[in-house]
């Protein structure tokens, strides 16, 4: 089995908008973890607060064609909102230690 994807999605999000941006990460996060392909995902926010990306989502997906699959399915719940920006890209480990 070839080795997981990593989705990497680092996020704008307008002052005072990060609790719903929080909520609507969630609501997707739940539509997607019932996806066949889903590994994990997690949430981080910056420690700085006026940093460019507040929130960066990392999720492992088993294949780049599952998660398409599962976006597509998805689209009307990924929606983001004028609130955020998100700028996705997926990865594949490049060097391991």
């Amino acid at each position: 089995m070839p080795a997981p994807i990593a989705l990497i999605n680092m996020f704008e999000v307008s002052g005072g908008m990060e609790h719903e941006f929080v909520k609507w990460w969630k609501n997707c996060s739940e539509a997607l973890k019932k996806e066949p392909g889903f590994i994990d995902a997690q949430l981080h926010k910056n420690l700085t607060p006026d940093a460019h990306f507040q929130f960066i989502n990392v999720a492992h997906w088993e294949t780049e064609e599952a998660f398409i699959a599962a976006r597509t399915r998805n689209k009307d719940i990924m929606r983001a909102t004028s609130g955020w920006k998100g700028n996705p890209a997926l990865y594949k480990v490049s060097v391991s230690y």
